[in-house]
């Protein structure tokens, strides 16, 4: 796996590749559960991965692997994490908003830490049966609050798409004309 020469190693592109896909699967599979702490773990191994295969590129033509499968694990692990944030975040901040899920809004006091933040806030209330109802109640309630917000930004959107097509119409000299919704 790795080449030694005079008595000391040149790389490991193997290791390398095995760490940089480590860190994708760790990246893509476990972001949304656990944030920051996955996505730190994802970058931690897609550096170790891309300075194995830096290593071995110094030293000869291998590594490529390595170094690509590090930068790819580095690059997921920041926007996966960014993006469970700001979906987390936005899921909070929804439900606080609409005043039908104040119990799942509590809950989500943490959205940095992926949803087992949630899970791990919302177990201490689960030891009894009318906590679960109502954590399953409000979140029925805020999903149909979202489809009505939705279903009224769509209208709104053909409205006005309605009322800015008013039409242009241009007619030169030559008896060429050319109109525009109108």
């Amino acid at each position: 796996m790795s080449t030694v020469k005079e008595n000391y190693k040149m790389g490991h592109p193997v290791a390398g590749i095995l760490l940089g896909i480590a860190g994708i699967a760790v990246a893509v599979l476990m972001t949304l559960l656990f944030g920051v702490i996955a996505g730190a773990v994802a970058g931690a191994l897609g550096i170790g991965a891309a300075l194995l295969g830096i290593s071995a590129r110094r030293q000869g033509n291998r590594g490529t692997g390595a170094l690509v499968a590090g930068v790819l694990a580095i690059v997921l692990a920041f926007t996966m994490t960014f993006t469970t944030a700001s979906m987390l975040t936005t899921m909070k901040d929804a439900a606080a908003a609409s005043g039908v899920a104040p119990t799942f809004a509590r809950y989500m006091n943490n959205p940095y830490l992926g949803i087992f933040s949630v899970a791990a806030n919302a177990a201490k209330d689960f030891k009894d049966e009318d906590a679960a109802k109502t954590i399953q109640s409000e979140m029925e309630a805020l999903q149909q609050y979202i489809a009505k917000q939705d279903n009224a930004a769509v209208k709104t959107n053909a409205d006005d798409k309605a009322e800015k097509t008013t039409g242009i119409s241009i007619q030169n000299t030559t008896g060429v004309s050319f109109s525009i919704g109108g």
